[in-house]
């Protein structure tokens, strides 16, 4: 999304929890209310952002949508069923809400990504540092980037171990093979990451 999309959503969604006068004991209650999210940036007075929302927050979604799938194809993701190709109901279903298949037996291990790098001396190679907490990783495995917002499952080409002497611990490095710039600083920008990412045989 654009900066100005993001700020439309943000309104939108804060206009919708703020509800209306009707829905408070007094005036001044609202008043304080939307005073409280103006001052958090939650709503704006932006006519160039109010502008997107104009036709209501449905055909704001649908706009959007539109407009990032037609720029950026290459950058969204469709969760198909490998049975029947058709679309599943969320981007990490692994059940087909169609014809019932499932394919959890797909995914080999979770991966809890701590931090995400790239060296000079392996040119389009991204290395993901972090701990197994289920399963067995393999060479030729893929890791699952659509959880990160890459619309995209590379295939890993190298498994190591990075050495922490002094916390007398190691860490598993995933290395595989990356050779767009922008998704590489995105992924090496997104930190730690709560939830552990999923490795697909």
């Amino acid at each position: 999304m654009t900066e100005l999309e993001v700020d439309a959503l943000r309104h939108s969604n804060s206009m919708f929890k703020l509800m209306t006068p009707e829905d408070y004991n007094s005036i001044e209650s609202y008043k304080k209310r939307v005073k409280i999210y103006k001052d958090r940036n939650l709503i704006t007075d932006d006519p160039n952002t109010l502008r997107l929302l104009d036709k209501g927050r449905e055909e704001f979604y649908i706009k959007t949508a539109a407009r990032i799938f037609e720029e950026t194809p290459d950058k969204i993701f469709f969760n198909y069923c490998p049975n029947c190709n058709q679309l599943a109901r969320t981007p990490y279903a692994r059940q087909c809400k169609h014809c019932g298949h499932s394919w959890h037996d797909s995914i080999k291990a979770n991966f809890k990504v701590n931090k995400v790098i790239e060296l000079q001396s392996r040119p389009n190679s991204v290395f993901f540092i972090g701990d197994i907490k289920s399963g067995t990783i393999s060479i030729g495995n893929k890791i699952d980037l659509t959880f990160l917002g890459v619309a995209d499952k590379p295939v890993i080409n190298s498994i190591d171990f990075v050495d922490h002497i002094a916390e007398r611990r190691a860490e598993v490095s995933l290395g595989v093979y990356i050779d767009n710039e922008t998704e590489k600083e995105y992924l090496k920008n997104r930190g730690v990451l709560a939830i552990p990412i999923i490795i697909e045989g």
